[in-house]
């Protein structure tokens, strides 16, 4: 008979004590393991399970005489429970963790890990020697809530990037030669020497590296079917900037490799410049808002970034005299050339 008082209880809200003794019982389907394993007795974990049963109102185990075995509403309670702990656990870990030592988690993608981000986190270091940094570098789009990550910094088109998404360098294409390769090669003068060079470049591995290609390049400048005399393909950019930098070809130039022209280890081989709609976006959790050292990197790297653009664009005005163009503009000059043809043939 259901008393009013069971009645009351069990609109309370649930008490934990007797969830970990359940979930250990019913994962080793044994009390005697279950209590080896919270360093309780059997007939602790037993009175604890009997009493989230009675809260519950269900039984979650049919008790046989050597042996328990899950009912239907234990087997499919299990799993929810399971992820239940195992999130509490997680953020009680994550908590112990930053009382003893800060962290700061990041998500990026590899080049510009290798490229931008590594050289510079020796200045932030410098800021809060005691942060733990966490580098992931990965071309996924991770959920940074779910995968406790702090802050992201991602290559995306202009037109994917999410709300709130910050743009820190707008991704401009042009052709990269090492000093020595002009010397040496044939004639680069113009974008139709281009066909005489072997072309590097990374493979495509997202929506936002396809126009970042000597094909977008070519197509943004109404040249589609323009190619080179051979190709060089590697699996990251800096990998095609190095081999540039050993005069084996023709590279295209990357807005977050900059450090490796600016330096003088490439040069600018041709008066044209692309614009690719895409660039390197910030995204910050809204945890990381909440945290001091979270906080300070963001600031750190927002200037990071203003400081590394002042330079880009002081290095662009002093190399070869370009004319930046989007691909809008060299659609619209694509039409209009088009359209003076016509006229003449008329």
């Amino acid at each position: 008979m259901t008393t009013l008082s069971h009645l009351h209880s069990r609109h309370r809200p649930l008490t934990l004590a007797g969830l970990r003794g359940f979930e250990a019982a019913a994962r080793h389907m044994s009390l005697t393991k279950a209590a080896a394993e919270l360093s309780l007795t059997q007939s602790a974990i037993s009175r604890q399970v009997q009493g989230l049963e009675e809260e519950l109102g269900v039984p979650l185990f049919a008790r046989k005489a050597r042996e328990i075995a899950l009912t239907p509403a234990g087997r499919q309670w299990l799993p929810q429970l399971q992820r239940l702990l195992s999130e509490l656990d997680h953020s009680v870990e994550r908590m112990r963790r930053e009382a003893d030592s800060p962290r700061i988690a990041i998500s990026t993608f590899a080049s510009f890990a290798s490229l931008w981000l590594i050289p510079r986190l020796g200045g932030f270091r410098a800021l809060r020697p005691n942060v733990d940094i966490d580098l992931g570098a990965t071309d996924r789009i991770l959920d940074l809530s779910t995968e406790d990550i702090d802050l992201a910094v991602r290559y995306l088109r202009h037109e994917s990037a999410p709300p709130g998404a910050e743009l820190l360098f707008e991704e401009v294409l042009f052709p990269l030669v090492s000093p020595g390769y002009l010397k040496s090669a044939k004639r680069l003068c113009r974008i139709e020497d281009l066909t005489q060079h072997t072309l590097i470049e990374s493979r495509s591995s997202g929506p936002a590296e396809i126009s970042s290609s000597w094909r977008g390049f070519f197509g943004s400048l109404g040249l589609e079917d323009m190619k080179g005399a051979a190709e060089l393909r590697f699996d990251f950019i800096a990998q095609t900037l190095m081999a540039a930098e050993r005069g084996q070809g023709v590279a295209l130039g990357r807005t977050y490799g900059a450090d490796m022209y600016m330096s003088g280890e490439l040069v600018r081989a041709l008066d044209a410049s692309v614009s690719s709609g895409a660039g390197c976006y910030l995204v910050v959790s809204e945890r990381a808002a909440e945290r001091p050292d979270a906080r300070a990197f963001v600031a750190w790297l927002r200037e990071e970034a203003a400081k590394f653009n002042r330079e880009l664009s002081a290095w662009f005005a002093r190399s070869v005299n370009s004319t930046l163009v989007s691909p809008a503009s060299a659609r619209a000059r694509r039409t209009q050339t088009t359209s003076v043809r016509e006229k003449k043939s008329t």
